[in-house]
Parts: structure tokens; sequence; C-alpha cells
């Protein structure tokens, strides 16, 4: 019960900046009475609104986008197209004009597939300077440059809302926003778009596809844009081409990096900074580059990760760290769940894989039975990391075939694995380091749960009992592999030894029939090489079959049904360890040739 309460709080106090603006917004026009206090923070709360999908987008999925301004033009000239053209009313409206900018934003989304970051943001950049140019071109739908006029106000029956009225729709759709957001971000969709994000080949091996976190990212930046469009329109009455320059869009990405990217009181801080206190402050508008200039600079220097960043690290260092806790020398017993079915086996047929002129595998024939811990070892440089990938099929071998349970994977991407109860430990740990203990562990349960988008944005009943449950078993885990109580720490705050420990919690959440360890002794002392040794053995005992790649033999030899060596992208030898090992041509390969 005190976890819980423990966390309500925390929700709380990420809250607590969403509902300090909500409420200086809603007082401040109140105590004013100026009306153009009232028209600044109606704008406001509208970047803020299309500031916290870009958020979405950006912060959270790792897709840079300098085109949101030419999606809210698409909302905003949708909105008064309808509207002004067609009298529609704003509520029939506005969702036309979400449903657009979402496929407008989809379209963006597509070359993010295959491009990265800062190629999309150049995309994106050419989407928002053509934006202008259409707007004036199609003159006979947009007005040309004169663009819509006589944009009606929203009504309910015969009362047409005032400008308060709308300050308190923006306000109202940026708390429904607000815990929209939370929820995405808690739930295994948020994890998913930052494992995205930070980690794509870990991503794919837990279950999460990444081009359809992309598209969600964009489709989620690309509703909020238009709905901020179709308020901008009623807010101002009118929409013209001047209103979207290409600083108006470049506009949104500072707001969210300055204030703090994958924060949710990011936008709002950078929203305060770049638009309402300058408007605020018109005497100083000779100086307003200047300012940003230095501002910009000061804070990519001293708090590059924005003001709401800096907070959250002045904070965690105000915060008294706890004792170190014991790590792979615990004796408690991991309380994982049974494998997703049976144990699972791979045959590998006549597997090539090259880079360049390098031969990484070559001609590998090789079974793996299942409910076996199967050993890969050899020099480095043997190819023993790239057979992994094969298998995980995060590589794609350049000939042969890859069988897993009498299924011809070859083709398959890594995700579906996933899904099929392949779990990956890699050779350097691929964590969310700015996510909790309890949040990593969860991310190994994406393939297990249930819920899906639409059930977790509304909280249905069944979607939260499924996401309590899961994070009992991952506080568990943790508890089993040592890391009791320390579920709401930073992974990135882990010493090595524990963040293998992470690793391996994380990969036992998805409950594998295979498992794929990558050198997961590296770096461990030999306390901790035993007790990686009892739990090798214990996730095999369960009923998962385990590969894997280490160059410690003598914890090879101790949990080893069968070892195979490769050299040079060669199968050398397969079979038990003492014969494997003992084999001349292994000795050859491990101490070189007799002289």
């Amino acid at each position: 019960m005190s976890e819980v309460r423990g966390t309500r709080s925390g929700a709380v106090r990420r809250a607590a900046p969403w509902l300090a603006f909500v409420a200086a917004a809603a007082v401040l026009p109140l105590l004013s009475g100026d009306p153009t206090i009232t028209y600044l923070a109606t704008t406001a709360g509208i970047y803020v609104l299309v500031g916290t999908g870009l958020n979405l987008m950006f912060g959270y999925t790792g897709q840079v986008s300098l085109g949101q301004g030419a999606l809210v033009a698409v909302g905003a000239y949708t909105t008064g197209i309808l509207m002004a053209d067609h009298d529609w009313t704003f509520w029939a409206a506005a969702p036309v004009a979400v449903a657009v900018a979402v496929g407008a934003g989809t379209l963006m989304a597509l070359p993010a597939f295959r491009l990265s970051s800062w190629y999309i943001a150049l995309v994106t950049l050419g989407a928002a300077m053509a934006a202008r140019s259409l707007l004036v071109e199609f003159e006979g739908l947009t007005g040309g440059w004169s663009g819509l006029t006589g944009i009606p106000r929203p009504a309910l029956g015969p009362w047409e809302l005032g400008e308060r009225d709308i300050l308190w729709l923006v306000l109202a759709v940026n708390v429904m926003l607000l815990v929209m957001v939370r929820t995405i971000v808690d739930s295994r969709l948020g994890r998913g778009m930052m494992a995205v994000r930070d980690a794509p080949e870990m991503a794919q091996s837990v279950g999460v596809a990444p081009a359809r976190m992309k598209l969600f990212a964009f489709a989620c930046g690309g509703g909020t844009a238009g709905l901020g469009g179709a308020l901008l329109a009623v807010h101002h009455g009118l929409v013209t081409p001047d209103d979207f320059t290409l600083d108006f869009s470049i506009l949104f990405l500072l707001v969210v990096i300055i204030g703090g990217a994958a924060r949710l009181a990011g936008p709002i801080i950078g929203t305060l900074l770049f638009f309402a206190l300058p408007e605020l402050l018109t005497g100083l508008a000779e100086w307003r580059g200047l300012i940003y200039g230095a501002a910009l600079l000061v804070l990519m220097v001293y708090a590059p990760q924005g003001i709401a960043g800096a907070w959250e690290r002045l904070r965690a260092r105000r915060q008294d760290s706890g004792p170190p806790s014991e790590t792979f020398g615990t004796d408690i017993p991991v309380e994982a769940g049974p494998p997703r079915g049976k144990p699972l086996g791979v045959e590998l047929i006549g597997v090539r894989k090259s880079f360049g002129g390098v031969r990484a595998l070559q001609e590998i024939d090789l079974t793996i039975e299942p409910g076996t811990v199967h050993a890969i070892v050899g020099p480095n440089g043997s190819g023993k990391t790239t057979l992994l990938n094969v298998i995980s099929r995060l590589l794609r071998q350049d000939g042969g075939r890859v069988i897993l349970d009498a299924e011809d994977v070859s083709r398959a991407p890594a995700e579906r694995l996933a899904r099929r109860g392949v779990a990956r430990v890699f050779q350097t740990p691929r964590l969310l380091g700015a996510s909790s203990l309890r949040d990593n562990v969860l991310l190994g349960a994406y393939p297990r749960e249930r819920a899906g988008g639409p059930a977790t944005v509304l909280r249905l009943p069944w979607a939260r009992r499924e996401q309590a449950e899961l994070a009992q078993e991952a506080d568990r885990l943790l508890a089993g592999h040592g890391l009791a109580g320390r579920a709401e720490e930073q992974a990135a705050s882990l010493p090595h030894g524990e963040q293998r420990l992470l690793e391996v919690a994380r990969a036992s959440m998805a409950r594998p029939r295979l498992l794929l360890m990558d050198e997961p002794a590296a770096g461990l002392t030999p306390r901790e090489l035993e007790s990686l040794g009892r739990l090798i053995r214990a996730i095999r005992d369960s009923g998962t079959t385990v590969v894997l790649v280490e160059h410690h033999i003598e914890l090879v030899a101790s949990v080893a049904d069968v070892v195979t060596v490769l050299d040079r992208g060669r199968l050398v030898t397969s079979g038990p360890p003492q014969e494997a090992l003992g084999d001349a041509r292994v000795v050859e390969v491990y101490l070189g040739a007799p002289a």
C-alpha cells in the first residue's frame, strides 16, 4: 500500500507544473480583467497543446519535426474553410481538421521509417516551407494572401462562446491532453516509444515495431497540431499565410527543447519563455533576438536537457541515496513466471553473413536443442555476436535459412520473434537510462500485454488491472535480482554489474521460450560469476532454451549442455563441454599452433 501511495504522490508531483499552469491561466485573466491578457493566455494554451504533441514525437520517440507549423496550418485552414465557406459548426469541423492533420502527419512520417532523426528534420522543414507557398497558390480554396476571414466562434445552441469561454475550452483540452499523455507515457506505449528513441535494436528485441511506433508518434503530433490549428482559427477569427511562417514551425521545437524534452512540463515552460514572457515585456522587443540567443546558449551549455530536466537533476541531488544493495550475490529465488509455451529450438542451415569484404559467418550449420544451455565460444572476431543477431533477426543473413521451432523465420522481423517468445540480453547493456528500474523491467512484458492503445489511453478497468499485476511482477523480479526497494531509481545511475542484472530481469519479464545472452559475465567479479551461473541454470530449469555467448570458459563449462566453437566465421566443433573444449582444434584456436 505504501508503494501505491508513493507512486501516486510521484504522479502528483509530476503533474504539479500542469496544474499550476492551468490555475494561473484561469485566474490571471479573471483578476486582471484585461482582454489582452485573456487573448495571450488563450494563444499560449494553444501553443502548449501543439508543443505537447511535438514532445511525444521528439522528446519521447526521438523524431525531430520542423513541420508542426504546417500541420497547425492544415488544421486551421480546414476549420476555416468548413466553418466560413460551408457553415459547419466548430464541433463538426474540429474532428475533421484533426483527421486531416493526422493524415498529413502520417505522410510526413513515411521518410522516418528509413532516415535518421536529423534527415527527418530536413524533410519536415521542407514541408513547412512548402506549406506557405501552397496556401498562396490555391487561392480559390484558401483565399491566397488574404486568407480566410469571418470564421465564427464556437457556439452551444444559441450561445456563442466569448473570448474568456474559448480560454476555458483551451484549458479543458489541455487538462484532457495531460491525462492522456501521462497515461501513454506510463504505459507500454510510452515505454515502447522511449525504447525506439534510446535503443532501436533493443526495442525490436522486446517486440516493439519501430515503424509502427514512429507512425503512432507522428499521428499524435499531427492530431494535436490539427486541434491546435482549429482552436487558433476560431480564436483569431481569421487565418492567413503570414500566420504560418518557417519561424512559427521552429518555435515549437525550441519550446520543447528549452522547456525540457520528454518532460511533461517542458512545453509549458518553453511556451512561457518563448511566447508569453516576450509578449508581456513588449518594451524589450528590440532586444528580443539578443535575449533569445543568449538564453539559448546558456541553456545548451548548463542545461542541455532543458529547464525541466535541470530542475529534476537538482531535485535528485538533494535526495539522499539509499544504501548500496547486494548484487548477484543474493540467494533470493527469482520469481519469474513460466515460459509462454514449450522451449524453442533453433536450426541454422548454410547461414552466411558478410560485412563488405569480411566474412563474419561462413556456411554455418547448427542445431540448438530446446530446453538446453547452448554456449557459443571463440576468440574475438569469430562471429559470435553476429550469429546471435542473425538468430534474433536483428541482422538478415546473406544466405541460408533460420528455422525456429520448425518455422522458417529467415525473413521475419525481430519484433515478430519477440512475440513468439524470444528475448535478448546484449553485450553492452541496452537500457532506458532516464526511466526507472521498474519501467525497464516492464518493457520486457511488452509482447505479453494484451491492452491495446485505446484501452490504455481510456484507462479501462481491465487495462489498469493488467498494468497493476505486471508492476507487482516486475517488483518481485527486481527483488529476486538483488534490486529490492530500488524500483523508482533511474537505470542510468546503476553500476555496470547491476545494469547486467536489470537486463536479465527485463528478459525474464518476457517469460521467454528462447533467451539469447551475449557475454553477460563481462566485467563481473568471481562471486557474481558464480551467482550468474546459478541464475542461468535456473532459467534453463524453468523451461527456457538459453543460447549463451561467453568468453569465461569456467562459466561455460559449469552451465552449458552443449558448446559450439567458432573461429573466423567458421564452425570448428560442437558437442558436450568437456569434449568440445578439449578438442585439439579448439586448443589451437585459443592458444595458437604448437611451435
